[in-house]
């Protein structure tokens, strides 16, 4: 009876999330605010129909041990605080935003805890720690507008930290961990909205060229560190939002094509340099050939992918745990090992989902320096996506990139946390910027109307 019901599963999580992705689409473009109310109310529903069907699979394979009976409900607690804090303290904000950042965190808790639970108690510990603080960002952002002042502080301070990190332990043989006593921090995860912030800041002083050399210089400084740390995939990330910040703040095609022809140099040159981006390159180029050492993570990716056919293996019933670092970088070949094509398909389309979000918050920002935050913040979400699953299905070579809030990492989860939370305060300040210019445009009409029929207020006086 319990494997007939795993064997279900399958196909009731394809439905779900199936479902689930459709009514994203369908919010992002309904008008009505009536109908949108109840696509979010459906949305609630079928994630939290995930998140429980997910648990009570591991519960029962597990021997029915408690411990996932308990975490599913401090979980579920966690979410549904999340979801009605949101519509309480920020009712403008985009509820579609907040309902796929919860989705993605429901499954990633569920697979996390599938391969391993202590880390789920961790990431989950970090996710409800992390979350608290970012409810706070939308209400900073919106009465301290000095942020935009701060972009060389901005600039600094996140050199300083990718070079301190530099020159500390290794992970992987990637430097990417600070430690403070018992505690790791991944400070290129937070350097990435410092970044975004100090290039923001820097285009809203000023666009000219000297600005932009600038500018330019020292977001060069920012990659050439990331690759000497051996950081490759947040090099590309930073490399990319630059690019396509300036673009946005300067509208020059020309930059675009000098920015993407240096890059390319680049790239070139490290490749010949750096022994770290030549090893990378051989990898994805034939991971076959050395299938038993350093192609053996990005073989055993291909095979889960694979395996897992339209519908996967089942949730428990495949083997992700013998790709190693599963649970970080490689949990798109975890998931669809066992949920399937079509379930991480429908994922990655509420991934696209969230960008077009980001991107739609931007394009309707008035002040640059929150559009270029916006469209930076967005990209690096986007991109980020792109370089992970890249990575785990051999389009790309492999760049040691989690998925947002899906795979396991404090910092990653926190740092996402914190760019969900800019854009949607920066949406809930477009929303109250058009309820005033919807406002002051009704008044001037009344006043129009009232002359028109030979009253004014001096004469009503």
């Amino acid at each position: 009876m319990q494997q007939i019901f795993i064997e279900l599963s399958k196909y009731i999580f394809a439905f779900l999330i199936a479902f689930y992705t459709l009514a994203s689409y369908q919010g992002a473009v309904m008008q009505n605010e009536q109908k949108r109310g109840k696509i979010y109310f459906t949305q609630n529903v079928l994630m939290f129909i995930i998140h429980l069907l997910g648990y009570l699979i591991l519960y029962i394979l597990n021997d029915e041990d408690m411990k996932y009976i308990m975490l599913y409900f401090v979980q579920f607690i966690y979410l549904f605080v999340v979801v009605m804090i949101y519509d309480v303290l920020y009712p403008k904000a985009s509820r579609l935003l907040v309902n796929n950042m919860c989705m993605l965190m429901a499954i990633g808790f569920v697979m996390i805890a599938r391969l391993d639970f202590d880390k789920c108690i961790k990431q989950f510990a970090i996710a409800a720690t992390g979350t608290i603080l970012t409810f706070f960002i939308p209400w900073l952002l919106k009465r301290v507008r000095s942020f935009r002042n701060f972009g060389w502080l901005y600039g600094i301070s996140g050199l300083v930290l990718l070079i301190l990190v530099l020159f500390s332990g290794k992970v992987f043989g990637a430097n990417l961990v600070l430690s403070l006593g018992p505690v790791s921090v991944q400070p290129g995860e937070f350097v990435k909205i410092l970044y975004v912030l100090f290039v923001a800041s820097m285009f809203n002083k000023s666009i000219t060229f000297k600005q932009t050399v600038l500018v330019t210089v020292l977001a060069a400084a920012h990659v050439l560190v990331l690759v000497a740390s051996n950081d490759l995939g947040a090099a590309l990330i930073f490399f990319v939002v630059y690019l396509l910040m300036l673009f946005t703040a300067t509208k020059k095609v020309s930059y675009l094509f000098a920015g993407l022809g240096a890059g390319s140099v680049a790239a070139v040159l490290a490749y010949h340099i750096f022994s770290h981006v030549k090893n990378r390159v051989t990898i994805w180029l034939d991971p076959w050939s050395t299938i038993d050492t350093t192609g053996y993570q990005i073989c055993q990716s291909l095979f889960a992918i694979g395996m897992g056919s339209w519908f996967g293996y089942g949730l428990g019933q495949g083997m992700p745990d013998k790709i190693p670092v599963a649970e970080k970088d490689f949990m798109f070949s975890a998931l669809t090992e066992e949920f399937g094509i079509i379930f991480t398909v429908a994922l990655l389309l509420i991934c696209l989902n969230n960008l077009i979000l980001m991107m739609n918050i931007a394009s309707r920002c008035k002040t640059l320096f929150y559009r270029l935050v916006a469209v930076g913040l967005g990209v690096t979400y986007g991109f980020q996506v792109f370089l992970t699953v890249g990575g785990a299905i051999k389009m790309i070579p492999m760049t040691g990139v989690t998925l947002p809030f899906v795979s396991y990492g404090g910092s990653s989860i926190i740092s996402s946390l914190v760019m969900f939370a800019l854009i949607n305060g920066m949406y809930n300040m477009r929303q109250d910027e058009g309820e005033a210019e919807h406002g002051k445009g009704k008044t001037e009409k009344k006043k129009i109307k009232e002359k028109g029929n030979g009253y004014s207020g001096d004469e009503e006086e």
